[in-house]
């Protein structure tokens, strides 16, 4: 693989880290890139140290166009054969009392930005005949719940848009998977205020590493499975709440959050 780039975003930590790591180990230079400077430097330095590869860092707010411009920029030239769109962030609040700007940065990382990576770096993947694209969504594709429309939303297209770019690039050489991670030990859920003693499995409930994301993910991806879910509480909780008639998964899902149970509205 000598020569040949993985371009993977938010390679900060979490899932992103763990596929620089992955391809890292496959031989692959890497293209990362992150917004908080000594830590993905440090990351990027030990990958180096380590694996022994080339490791390029771009820092770049990819919410906003300028960013992304940077990026495609950086790998415009270069022989891309990995685009790993993990980058993205969500907020925990009502739809009602949210930021607009800030739905709309959501919208930004999670749907506009993989799709301007993409749209850039395909023609010379489809040329080459070989390319691997790889999206991570959520189970939130499939899992609504409340104070996470936006976020849902975003994740929910990016698994029809993957979907669809397999049916388009069928016999092109290029391989197209859309990631749905459960419940992740990532930075994630503490940004969204989840405390680290609440990351524990329970029932149905039940936590990966990041790496075991990764892992499955990529078997799949060999196997060629276009949509990848790790885990099996996660894939037993997307089929129960495919199954469930709305009206009770809505019951259900407003569970989540005490406030999202909300008054009865008297019909007008």
């Amino acid at each position: 693989m000598k020569g040949k780039t993985a371009v993977i975003t938010g390679a900060t930590s979490g899932i992103g880290a763990a596929y620089a790591l992955r391809f890292a180990r496959d031989g692959y230079d890497l293209v990362i890139t992150g917004r908080r400077r000594a830590v993905i430097e440090e990351f990027a330095q030990k990958l180096r140290q380590t694996q022994g590869g080339k490791v390029d860092v771009v820092l770049a707010e990819l919410s906003q166009p300028d960013g992304v411009e940077k990026l495609i920029e950086a790998i415009r030239y270069r022989q891309v054969e990995v685009l790993v769109n993990n980058a993205g962030f969500g907020i925990n609040s009502f739809y009602q009392e949210s930021d607009l700007n800030t739905m709309e940065q959501v919208v930004a990382v999670n749907v506009s930005t993989p799709m301007k990576l993409i749209h850039a770096l395909l023609p010379g993947m489809v040329q080459r005949g070989k390319g691997i694209i790889i999206n991570i969504s959520s189970e939130s594709a499939y899992l609504s719940i409340p104070k996470n429309s936006v976020y849902s939303g975003a994740k929910a297209f990016l698994l029809s848009f993957t979907e669809g770019l397999h049916l388009d690039l069928l016999n092109t050489g290029v391989i197209v998977q859309v990631v749905c991670p459960g419940l992740t030990k990532t930075d994630f859920h503490k940004k969204m205020g989840m405390k680290k003693a609440k990351q524990r499995n329970k029932g149905l409930i039940h936590w990966l590493s990041p790496e075991k994301v990764v892992e499955i993910a990529m078997k799949d991806l060999e196997k060629n499975r276009v949509i990848s879910i790790p885990g099996i509480h996660t894939k037993l909780t997307v089929k129960i709440a495919k199954v469930l008639p709305k009206n009770y998964y809505y019951k259900l899902a407003s569970t989540f959050n005490q406030k999202g149970r909300g008054k009865k509205k008297k019909n007008l």
